[in-house]
């Protein structure tokens, strides 16, 4: 393990590029930050300082008025919190101190330094260097399980993803499975009559006036949050789908190999794609396990530009969820389902 001090001005200034090229968010080092506002600032800053960095304290996660499932409290736009805190994080990030970021490579910086010499770009690149290196703090946190960013894990959060969702997706695809009549052409509902049996007991019911597939519906759309039935059987397909062998998509090296080319493409000095693709490729060998990835320029070079015709967007998420998907419209982290 070792520590390198990044002068907070120079992280700061990197801020947009990072965002851009590799879902860089601040809250990635939240706590670097926070124990530098402590080192430096140990007995806090007055009100004068504090005053300008205000921020809404954040709602409890509790439930709404009444418990129920469905209860429309809990779901229904909030105002504006009355009560505010100081945002240490914020504060920091406006000063010229140093946040200081651990790796477990003792030799990350040494090897960058060595790969931008490789490409003549010591002297004239050093802030591609200094992105690498942030860059590689990040693959450091995830790999280790310890990369937060706003999405927030709960105790409830993977049981929902591994099994409450798929089971949701499923009786989507049941109720919005349709059936034609030869006839009339007419779209009928799968389920009417439904039948429901528990394992001791089998009860069949009209479902009339569609009261109990219309409530089920406004349920998944609060806790699944999928838009139409074939985006439902492409995550049933997608994620929970058995698979064999070594996963096909690797999200953190697919990530990083699409924001190093686009980096060095817009602000090196690198000027053809060979050397571009060439270099993404070294930099991902400092990372990954030789074998992990495809180390071939031609396969490379097609898998960025099908991450740029699919509309690709950089984004970090913790190991444990990243390939998993939690519904858009449901902003609790406790109540899941």
């Amino acid at each position: 393990m070792r520590t390198y001090p990044i002068p907070i001005p120079e992280l700061k200034k990197l801020e947009p590029l990072l965002a851009e090229y590799y879902g860089y968010r601040r809250a990635i080092f939240s706590s670097e930050l926070l124990s530098a506002y402590h080192a430096y600032y140990p007995n806090g800053v007055g009100r004068e300082i504090s005053v300008n960095y205000q921020i809404p304290a954040p709602y409890f996660d509790e439930y709404g008025v009444d418990d129920g499932a469905l209860d429309y409290h809990r779901h229904a736009p909030r105002p504006a919190s009355a009560s505010t805190q100081f945002d240490a994080v914020s504060f920091i990030m406006d000063t010229e101190h140093e946040v200081l970021i651990t790796l477990s490579n003792e030799k990350i910086l040494t090897e960058i330094q060595k790969l931008l010499e490789k490409y003549g770009m010591a002297e004239d690149d050093e802030f591609i260097g200094m992105s690498l290196l942030i860059v590689a703090a990040i693959y450091d946190k995830y790999v280790k399980g310890e990369l937060y960013t706003e999405t927030t894990i709960s105790e409830n959060t993977l049981p929902y993803l591994q099994q409450v969702r798929p089971e949701m997706l499923r009786l989507y695809e049941l109720l919005n499975t349709k059936r034609y009549s030869p006839k009339e052409k007419k779209e009928v509902r799968v389920l009417n009559p439904i039948t429901i049996d528990n394992g001791v007991k089998k009860i069949t019911i009209d479902n009339s006036y569609h009261w109990l597939t219309d409530l089920l519906d406004n349920y998944l759309h609060i806790y699944l949050g999928v838009d139409s039935l074939e985006e439902a059987q492409a995550e049933l397909k997608e994620v929970y789908s058995e698979k064999k062998g070594r996963k096909a998509n690797n999200a953190a090296c697919n990530l990083i190999m699409y924001g190093t080319f686009h980096l060095l493409q817009k602000f090196s000095l690198l000027k053809t794609k060979h050397e571009q693709l060439s270099m993404t490729l070294d930099y991902m060998g400092l990372l990954f396990e030789e074998d992990s990835f495809n180390n071939d320029e031609a396969s490379t070079n097609a898998a960025i530009a099908y991450l740029v015709k699919q509309g690709y967007k950089p984004q970090w998420k913790p190991k444990q969820i990243e390939d998993y998907k939690l519904s858009p419209n449901n902003q609790s982290i406790e109540y899941l389902w």
